[in-house]
């Protein structure tokens, strides 16, 4: 591809390699003209800048490299350095998403569960019972239940962690090839060994390691691509440029650590991607470095052959990992309420403790009563509650596993499955989340007439034919070849037709590659498995510079190399996939892209003719500019043709007057359809008129201060009248089922939005096409804005309609919004406050840091609004590990946002049922089956105190330890975790009524009303039980114990029955074995079961007890259901 014009480096080297001195003078001085607002000198005033230049060499005033370079480190290719001290010493490369270490994993885990009340105080609870004072029961029933949490915990953690190893290892071990500084050949080395200095070969699509400056390429044309959507979100491919020293002067790959006086100075280690500063010194020769000459660790080397890349940062001081969030343990939502509720069942207890210290009165050791006590009913807060809670998140991740509707997703985070049930914003990447990021150009729209891929492409394919038929020689036959000037009014409908054609398949940056057959492939890669060890050799050199083999498993053989399949389609490569759409559709009209270098592009016309464009000069796309043009040469007729295309808010300026209306009328009714507009447009010139250009170019390329504006200075005074030939609608196709999953998550009350590092145009298209803007929503745009009272402006004028308003902000506004936020202005405050107001927002230009900043403020300004993060690429992991519940979508791109998220999904779609299904169940059974362990614990505490109160005040606990144990564990912990098998409705119904899910945000499900009913019922069903049973059992303590225990194991499978919306067989099943299993036990452990009065009537009045305790609430909960059913039966209805 010839994607820039700006090839100066060399020139620049050339500039400054006289002296460091010079070129410092230079700088300062430039710096200077910059920040004074120095204009250009006019021609009397020139001649002053030598004395200025000359006095600042005078004055010796020159600064040091160290100020030009912050934190300059000096990398050397040879890999020597004066002395060992010297040499610097720089962190690893590996990679590591692991929350624990060897060393922190008991501490942190330990830290994290006893932050939580619930946890500190059952070990309170427990060191307690060493004191003997104070023991109330056996050591192990209050030790075990605690230690059996931690233990599960821990071994949770600890697998969780385990696997997020086991994914790192696969990256940091896998092999790379290097040139050895010892032995100067190529040896293998894993990518966690690299170490800064080292000179590593990176193949075509493989993933660069490490932070690299590009030293050599194998392309022919000096250029690589690579691609960015792991780091930056962009889908756009970028061109890369190598140093040209070791460009043009290498010979074999050996040539590189040789290089005795060669060294690269760079800058320190920074989180800014779009950004480089260093220097390239090889004794005499210096040679300015930039962004073009980096490869960042995690892109995508997209060109053929490979890559030889000097490793300036590893590890954690790469811009990826710099721009990347450390692992943080998360807690659910869930968790939190339950342990606010646990201090509100503490304080409970600490009042029922004290009551019965008052009805006994202050006398004698009354503290230590009090104490023991508070011991007693320390059940109130249940121990089992942590070892249910924890399985039930097990179940539901595993079901969330092997769902079939959802095949491939993986829930990597355990603990926070209810978490999805909660969603109240969802974040979403773009490109490769919404969309596959594969483009079809489906309509194009010229003045005469509209053309659509599928219906009216033959119609176009025969005007196209006719015209090259009729002019064989090339395009603008109707344009006079020595003014330039059209020769007719109006122009035939064919020849535009051509133009446009043939203007996209020139106006690009594509380059077609040429495949190698197959067989030549195979026998490629058998000698690189032979040879690969011995080092990477370099065919023999040509006329203009030395070619590396094409092929990256080539070693050897150049006949292999020069062998193509001729009969094989090339490759194409481009830096967009808008570009390639393009070309394709261009190829679909019989006009075919032949071969593209820096200096022609050579085209085959619909009728079989080759046409070669020289190239003389190449504007690339850039979001600032938003257009691309290109000024070439038809060497067939010596015609001169400036094609440019680009957006329409810029081409509307460039085109004719009369042209204006019919483009934007265009564009709109493209982007109606969801498409992506370019409008293409052209200007056949005159011999004179490409001279005068050329010299206001190459004065403007020819400076070193300002250049980018002084050629955009020359552009905009040439790119005036230029011929509008048409508009291009290109599809980029969404993923499956995008449309339906976010209508479905708007109407289940979630607001969804878009962050993308793409064009605000892009966002815009995706955004109508994705569903994200309802047909009656309005856009509103602020972008490029730097002006606090601008921006004010803006929210105020969208603040009463933002209801109805989709928000399009770019990346440069909101980084003026957070930057006014950080200096502690209100702006920020009022920006977000309105914006999550809004149906839906789209960020462009967003960096990764940027999209991790939205979530953190987004929770800030919302008071803790529960937020999803999706994305699949490594510049999402930020957000995903900042957001409450972070989702990677496994994308073509790679497994970072997968292996970094809690949740693992195959493609957007999926988010229906693990929203909308699994998170809406996993929280509903996680709400009922905490509060029912609460009422299950509270009953027993009410008993035990009615039971203090009733014998004397004495403060011994009515069941032995045994039984304490057994009635968490084996005789109502499977009753009541078979909640967690109960479903209120089906998959289908959830789905087709998203709805059901907005009751769930608002908490309705566990909050401070369903507690205190929870209590209630407790304290009446733990009074009637203790009650009666002495009325009805008033002969022994004995039997007091065996009757209310026994009510309370058949109170407890009743309640169940209760709360489950649909009885299954397994339920049935578990009811059963828990009755077996406790009548076994009454039979066989008749130390702890008085069994000597079992009879018919006793089990008349257990019956009677179970009835009155029970039967009452049920009715209650039936009338109150029929009276005023929940809002899912009335959904369902």
């Amino acid at each position: 591809m010839t994607s820039g014009i700006i090839q100066n480096s060399q020139q620049q080297a050339n500039m400054l390699g006289s002296s460091d001195k010079k070129r410092h003078n230079m700088q300062q001085f430039e710096d200077e003209k910059e920040a004074e607002g120095y204009d250009e000198p006019h021609e009397e005033q020139k001649q002053a800048a030598p004395s200025k230049k000359e006095s600042l060499r005078a004055s010796g005033s020159e600064p040091p490299l160290q100020e030009l370079i912050p934190n300059m480190r000096t990398i050397r290719l040879s890999g020597k350095y004066p002395s060992s001290s010297q040499r610097p010493h720089f962190p690893d490369n590996s990679i590591s998403n692991q929350k624990y270490t060897m060393m922190n994993f008991i501490p942190l885990v330990l830290f994290n569960q006893f932050k939580f009340f619930f946890n500190l105080f059952f070990l309170c609870i427990s060191l307690s019972q060493f004191f003997e004072p104070l023991r109330v029961g056996f050591l192990f029933t209050f030790l075990a239940p605690l230690c059996f949490v931690l233990l599960l915990t821990m071994a949770k953690e600890g697998y969780d962690d385990w696997k997020r190893y086991q994914r790192d290892k696969v990256m940091n071990l896998k092999m790379y090839k290097k040139i050895d500084h010892k032995t100067k050949i190529a040896t293998e080395i894993k990518a966690q060994d690299m170490r800064v200095g080292d000179i590593i070969v990176v193949h075509a699509n493989e993933r660069v390691p490490s932070d690299l400056v590009l030293l050599y390429t194998t392309d022919k044309a000096g250029t690589v691509f690579i691609r960015t959507d792991q780091l930056d979100g962009e889908t756009d491919w970028k061109v890369r440029r190598p140093v040209q020293q070791t460009q043009s002067n290498m010979e074999s790959p050996e040539d590189l650590v040789m290089m005795e006086g060669a060294e690269v100075r760079c800058e320190g280690p920074t989180n800014l991607i779009y950004e480089f500063n260093g220097i390239f010194i090889d004794k005499d020769h210096r040679e300015p470095l930039s962004l073009e000459n980096t490869l960042w660790a995690d892109t995508i080397l997209a060109s053929q052959g490979f890559i030889l890349g000097l490793v300036a940062y590893t590890g954690r001081q790469t811009r990826s990992q710099m721009n990347s969030k450390l692992p943080t343990s998360k807690t659910c939502l869930l968790d939190l309420e339950i342990n606010y509720l646990s201090k509100i069942l503490f304080v409970l207890m600490l009042i029922l403790s004290l009551s019965i210290v008052l009805l006994n009165g202050f006398h004698g050791e009354w503290l230590l009563f009090y104490f023991r006590v508070v011991l007693l009913l320390s059940s109130i807060i249940p121990i089992s509650l942590r070892v249910n809670l924890d399985l039930a998140k097990m179940w539901y991740s595993y079901c969330i596993n092997i769902d079939q509707q959802i095949p491939g997703t993986v829930a990597r985070n355990s603990t926070i499955p209810e978490e999805l049930g909660r969603i109240q914003f969802l974040i979403t990447d773009k490109t490769g989340t919404l969309t596959q990021n594969d483009m079809i150009c489906k309509r194009i729209m010229t003045e005469y007439a509209q053309f659509s891929a599928e219906e009216t492409a033959d119609d176009l394919r025969e005007l196209i034919v006719k015209n090259c038929r009729h002019c064989p020689e090339g395009p603008g036959s109707d344009y006079d070849l020595i003014n330039g000037k059209c020769m007719v009014k109006r122009r035939e409908q064919h020849q535009t037709c051509r133009d446009v054609i043939t203007a996209l398949a020139v106006c690009n940056n594509v380059t077609p590659v040429q495949q190698e057959a197959p067989a030549l492939a195979n026998a490629a890669i058998k000698l690189s498995a032979q040879y690969g060890s011995s080092g990477l050799e370099i065919s023999p050199k040509g006329p203009s510079s030395p070619k590396f083999d094409r092929h990256p498993s080539e070693a050897r053989g150049s006949s292999i190399s020069a062998v193509k399949a001729k009969h094989q389609d090339p490759i194409l490569q481009a830096s967009s996939p808008d570009e390639i759409a393009l070309v394709k559709f261009a190829i679909d009209m019989n006009t075919k892209l032949v071969e593209r270098d820096r200096a022609s592009v050579t085209i085959r016309n619909a009728d079989g003719l080759l046409e070669t464009y020289e190239i003389l000069a190449n504007f690339p796309f850039s979001s600032e500019t938003k257009k691309m043009s290109i000024l070439v040469r038809q060497r067939e007729t010596g015609r001169y043709f400036y094609y440019l295309k680009g957006a329409e808010v810029v081409m509307e300026h460039k085109v004719r007057p009369a042209q204006r209306s019919p483009l934007l009328e265009f564009c709109e009714s493209l982007a109606m359809d969801g498409l992506r507009t370019l409008v293409i447009a052209q200007k056949v010139l005159s011999q004179e008129q490409v001279d005068v250009f050329m010299g206001k170019y190459k004065e403007a390329q020819g400076r070193l201060r300002n250049r980018e504006k002084a050629i955009q200075l020359a552009l905009h005074e040439f790119e005036v009248d230029c011929d509008f030939l048409g508009v291009t609608g290109v599809e980029d196709k969404l993923q499956n089922n995008v449309q339906l999953t976010i209508e479905s998550l708007k109407s289940a009350g979630i607001q969804v939005w878009m962050l993308t590092g793409d064009k605000v145009e892009t966002a815009t298209s995706i955004a109508i096409s994705a569903g994200l803007k309802h047909r009656r929503h309005q856009l509103h745009f602020m972008r490029e804005l730097d002006d606090r009272k601008i921006i004010e402006q803006h929210i105020k004028d969208v603040g009463p309609k933002i209801a109805m308003t989709v928000l399009i902000i770019d990346g440069k506004t909101l980084d003026t919004i957070l930057t006014f936020g950080d200096l502690g202005d209100s702006l920020e405050q009022s920006f977000f406050e309105l914006a999550i107001k809004a149906p839906c927002v789209c960020v462009c230009r967003c960096s990764p840091t940027q999209k991790a900043r939205i979530c953190q403020l987004i929770k800030k300004y919302t008071n803790g609004h529960r937020i999803a993060a999706v994305g699949d690429g490594g510049n999402d992991v930020g957000m995903i590990l900042e957001a409450d519940v972070g989702i990677g979508i496994v994308g073509k791109e790679g497994m970072q946002a997968s292996l970094a998220s809690d949740f693992s999904i195959m493609e957007f779609g999926y988010l229906r049922n693990l929203i909308l299904w699994h998170g809406r169940l996993s929280y509903k059974r996680s709400s009922v089956l905490s509060q029912f362990v609460i009422h299950r614990g509270l009953i027993i505490s009410v008993i035990q105190g009615i039971f203090i109160i009733l014998f004397y005040f004495v403060a011994i606990p009515i069941y032995n330890g045994f039984l304490m144990l057994g009635y968490a564990t084996i005789y109502t912990s499977l009753p009541v975790f078979s909640l967690v098998f109960d479903a209120d409705t089906s998959v289908d119904a959830v789905l087709k009524f998203p709805p059901l899910y907005k009751s769930l945000q608002k908490g309705r499900s566990l909050n401070f009303k369903t507690f205190c009913i929870w209590v209630w019922k407790s304290i009446f069903q733990g009074s009637v039980v203790i009650m009666f049973s002495i009325l009805m059992f008033n002969d022994s303590y004995a039997n007091i114990v065996t009757i209310t225990f026994s009510s309370l194991i058949l109170i407890e499978i009743l309640n169940v029955y209760t709360q489950i919306n649909n009885v299954s067989f397994q339920m049935l099943l578990i009811q059963i074995a828990t009755g077996v299993v406790y009548f076994m036990s009454i039979v066989l452990l008749q130390e702890y079961f008085d069994t000597s009065y079992i009879d018919q009537l006793f089990f008349m009045k257990i019956g009677i007890i179970t009835l009155l305790s029970w039967l009452p609430l049920h009715l209650l909960y039936f009338m109150s259901e029929s009276c005023d059913p929940s809002e899912h039966k009335k959904i369902m209805e």
